[in-house]
């Protein structure tokens, strides 16, 4: 999903936005964990509560952002209420947390945050802006890993359970009014296991 594809295709897209054919920016705005893009991925009815399906998002931030500017966004996906993803810390925050975390929360034009998930388990790593999210709905677990100087990757395991057969939304949130957020790309790869 490159800029030009998510501005195309997002059902919802914060007006606080520019973009170029490299990357999608959102600036400052008003509100606070305020919803940046939200794009469809499966419509309502095509599965089943219990199907086993494991997401795969592969995001791509501008490092420049996430290195000078206050950055900590938020992936995952929604059923349209509930939440699960994680959040990304920019390098200002790297002594004070992880740098990806688990979080769940309640959809909307912000993120309702209900929990935050190994969020306080520091280590000491280089900010670049490229990492992976796995997130097994059926079994409430997830995995934010970045593969690049040395490697890191953190678990979560969530107490919401996302209702498949509503649909399911790719959502993007920030956390604070004040940050920015660059995006080269998105990609979802969805496995099913019948």
């Amino acid at each position: 999903m490159t800029p030009s594809w998510l501005e195309v295709h997002a059902s919802y897209i914060n007006e606080f936005h520019s973009s170029t054919n490299d990357k999608l920016t959102f600036k400052p705005g008003s509100l606070d964990s305020a919803a940046l893009l939200k794009v469809p991925i499966i419509p309502a009815d095509t599965l089943e509560d219990s199907s086993v399906v494991t997401l795969k998002i592969v995001v791509s931030l501008d490092e420049d952002i996430g290195k000078n500017e206050d950055s900590d966004p938020r992936f995952g996906v929604s059923d349209g209420v509930s939440f699960i993803g994680f959040e990304r810390v920019d390098k200002t925050n790297h002594d004070d947390y992880s740098p990806c975390f688990g979080v769940e929360g309640t959809s909307g034009n912000s993120l309702h945050v209900t929990k935050k998930i190994n969020s306080n388990s520091p280590t000491p790593y280089i900010y670049n802006g490229q990492f992976v999210i796995t997130l097994k709905l059926n079994e409430r677990w997830g995995s934010c890993s970045q593969a690049h100087d040395g490697g890191f990757e953190q678990t979560a395991a969530y107490n919401k359970r996302l209702l498949q057969r509503k649909g399911l939304t790719l959502e993007v949130y920030k956390d604070d009014e004040s940050e920015q957020v660059g995006i080269k790309f998105i990609g979802v790869t969805m496995i099913y296991h019948s």
